[in-house]
């Protein structure tokens, strides 16, 4: 009887019980589209705006949860799958790199010939990583776009020219017809004539001519500018004597403590100063200035 009950709707209806549960199935497919489609747009946003994506606490209790699920709590949930967790914004993260990626790798393609820009630094874990930036001529404008970032386990001329190579062969770019220029810091490593990095390129991509990067050698130029004034060299010294002076671990808890009893809220370290990052000059002579009357008091506490 149910089959026959069955039959009888679909000769009138033109529908089975199968192309409800097909139209169920699309439909629920479309809401999930529109919901992690929202995930998304939430996580660029805040990606954008270098916000943190996680809060301290997450949980229902919290007070603030982070921007990310604070930004969806206004949202309807979806039963149990509600796409939150690190690991899923993580994932959507990094397909949304990958379409960015694969534009920018298209627009090089499509302008045939590129230059590279790489330079190598730590993360906050103090892992060395290579960043590797795209140079090209695309629809009437120069564009420098960044492509990837790079671990760098040996930090020598060849590790570091493989990993370029690597690099630009995962994406498809073809390095030893299209590459015409390198650009690199001065360091013997990078620019070396016969076995630095920039040479061992060149000598796979013959047009790959190695540039000196202008922002090291400007970098470069203010730093024995300043050398040769000595009361400017005179005072950075200092600086940097007191930031060491201060990261001692009993100076440095005396510096926090008199930090939150004169101002409270967030406490500021001092800032190391660096060769070739000069902007971190800016940064020293700023947290130094706002807290001066703090580096006094302690020095005068610790002098007493």
């Amino acid at each position: 009887m149910f089959a026959w009950r069955e039959y009888k709707n679909c000769m009138l209806s033109d529908s089975g019980l199968m192309d409800l549960i097909d139209q169920e199935y699309k439909r629920k497919v479309e809401e999930n589209r529109r919901y992690i489609k929202t995930i998304a747009e939430v996580l660029l946003l805040t990606a954008t705006q270098k916000q943190t994506q996680r809060g301290h606490r997450e949980s229902e209790d919290s007070d603030n949860r982070g921007n990310f699920i604070e930004t969806l709590t206004k949202m309807r949930e979806k039963g149990n799958a509600k796409y939150t967790s690190g690991t899923i914004q993580n994932e959507i993260l990094e397909c949304l790199a990958n379409m960015v990626r694969d534009d920018i790798v298209k627009e090089v393609k499509e302008s045939e010939v590129f230059s590279v820009i790489a330079d190598e630094s730590k993360d906050l874990q103090k892992k060395e990583q290579l960043s590797l930036v795209v140079r090209y001529y695309y629809s009437g404008a120069i564009h420098e776009r960044f492509l990837d970032f790079q671990h760098a386990q040996d930090l020598d001329a060849k590790g570091l020219s493989d990993k370029i190579i690597q690099c630009l062969e995962k994406y498809g770019l073809n390095y030893k017809e299209n590459l015409i220029g390198q650009g690199y810091d001065g360091a013997a490593v990078m620019s070396g004539k016969h076995s630095g990095v920039a040479a061992r390129i060149q000598a796979e991509a013959k047009q790959a001519f190695y540039v000196h990067c202008n922002a090291h050698c400007l970098n470069l130029v203010l730093v024995d500018t300043v050398k040769s004034v000595a009361e400017v060299d005179c005072f950075f010294t200092l600086l940097q004597r007191l930031y060491v002076y201060m990261t001692g671990s009993y100076v440095h808890q005396k510096w926090m403590e008199v930090q939150k009893d004169m101002y409270g809220g967030q406490c500021r370290e001092l800032q190391k100063l660096s060769d070739t990052r000069w902007a971190c000059r800016a940064v020293a002579c700023r947290n130094l200035l706002d807290r001066l009357p703090a580096v006094l008091h302690v020095l005068e506490q610790i002098s007493s």
